[in-house]
């Protein structure tokens, strides 16, 4: 009989792997933290110069989703432009909000002075077929899409005047367009693309002055995590986190943070004790030349986050006396004697398994990529075999033995 127990402490990543994707451990969704900037807007020309204009506020949001501590394992078997995560509108972060409320008093110039209610989102885009925000990860990119909970007023679509719109939310980030109510739209475009949001002071009929509306606008932004080249492992980070800007103040802050980290897949022992019967040896009289049993199978069951390449399996004999041939030893029943002349060798492919607690068997790679909601979910074998090996006469304490005999070895799996 030959036993085969997995060693926990022995259990080891060494390497990352190219594999599947999949999410291991996540946080839940953002809590609202903002910054609020605000001030008074004044006319400084035409009639009313000097005078207020208005009250503006812009808030920021400041959850900082990158931060919140989650892992993902992301394999380099997953196809380029594959979706690896995503937050959603409101999952992202809260609304980017601008407010005014007009003093009622107009101009005939529309220059203005003090607080100005304009904000500015630069993104930092890579201008290539995936486009995406650079990580510190070259295989990974943050796309950002937004939607406007309150549209361009009155004009929308491409080629409208922000200065004849009471609000307007466009830019070359989302190719030019005047965002309608509801509309979505993709942040893209070169390194360094704007998105702007704006109230501005339309000219009324009446009197052909210009005056800041009382009004508030709105627009929401999701984040999706793009494969788009082989990922390495680690933290996590936007390298240049993009920024809003209100004149000369420019906040960052929402894009800062390393909580997410990129983890390799992995394999582990699904079942972790075995008992393998070997069956009975019929004792040959030695003749110089090792006889060998037939082979038993011994199937080591696995259960992988993904395709894991170059899975190892080192085995160590617990016996008293090691054997000088890398083989369980094995012993008798009733106390524990060893037994010489007969031994258990182990293969993997028909070749021989070292038993020497050093050896390292490379079985190649075992699992695939399954589904992104699960962890090692992927099943697979290693399968090995045992044999009896007799290499002298069958002897315990120095006398000739027939009876039971029991081998045992602890098995250790570790990752390049």
């Amino acid at each position: 009989m030959l036993k085969i127990d997995r060693r926990t402490p022995g259990k080891k990543i060494t390497k990352a792997f190219r594999t599947g994707a999949i999410i291991i451990a996540a946080t839940a969704g953002s809590q609202a933290y903002a910054t609020v900037l605000s001030g008074n807007v004044y006319w400084s020309s035409g009639i009313n110069s000097g005078d207020l204009a208005a009250t503006c506020s812009v808030t920021f949001p400041d959850e900082q989703p990158l931060a919140v501590s989650r892992t993902l394992v992301v394999g380099n078997d997953v196809p380029n432009g594959t979706e690896i995560f995503s937050w959603g509108y409101g999952a992202w972060s809260s609304d980017v909000v601008m407010s005014c409320v007009g003093s009622g008093k107009g101009t005939n110039s529309g220059a203005i002075s003090g607080f100005s209610p304009t904000n500015t989102f630069t993104i930092f885009n890579v201008n290539d077929s995936y486009g995406g925000i650079i990580m510190n990860n070259s295989g990974l990119r943050l796309k950002l899409w937004v939607k406007a909970g309150t549209g361009s007023t009155p004009c929308t679509g491409v080629g409208c005047d922000p200065y004849s719109n009471a609000y307007s939310l466009y830019g070359y980030a989302t190719g030019g367009s005047f965002l309608s109510t509801g509309e979505e739209a993709p942040l893209q475009g070169s390194y360094w693309s704007d998105l702007y949001q704006k109230i501005n002071p339309p000219v009324s009929p009446a009197d052909n002055l210009r005056y800041y509306p009382t009004m508030t606008g709105r627009y929401s932004m999701r984040a999706s995590l793009i494969k788009v080249g082989n990922v390495s492992y680690g933290p996590l980070k936007v390298n240049n986190p993009p920024p809003f800007q209100v004149g000369t103040t420019s906040i960052n802050t929402l894009f800062q943070g390393s909580g997410i980290t990129i983890a390799p897949p992995a394999c582990r022992l699904k079942t972790t004790d075995y008992t393998i019967p070997m069956g009975t040896w019929e004792a040959v009289t030695f003749a110089g030349t090792p006889v060998y049993g037939t082979p038993e199978p011994v199937n080591l069951s696995l259960e992988c986050s993904g395709k894991t390449e170059h899975v190892h399996f080192r085995f160590e004999d617990t016996g008293t006396s090691l054997s000088a041939n890398k083989n369980v030893t094995l012993y008798d029943n009733a106390g524990g004697n060893k037994i010489d002349g007969l031994e258990i060798e182990l293969l993997y492919n028909g070749n021989k398994a070292d038993v020497d607690n050093t050896t390292l068997t490379d079985t190649g790679s075992h699992g695939s990529f399954v589904s992104f909601e699960q962890a090692f979910s992927s099943a697979s074998t290693a399968s090995f075999q045992a044999r009896y090996v007799q290499n002298g006469g069958i002897t315990a304490s120095g006398r000739r033995y027939s009876g039971p005999v029991v081998g045992k070895v602890n098995m250790y799996v570790t990752y390049d």
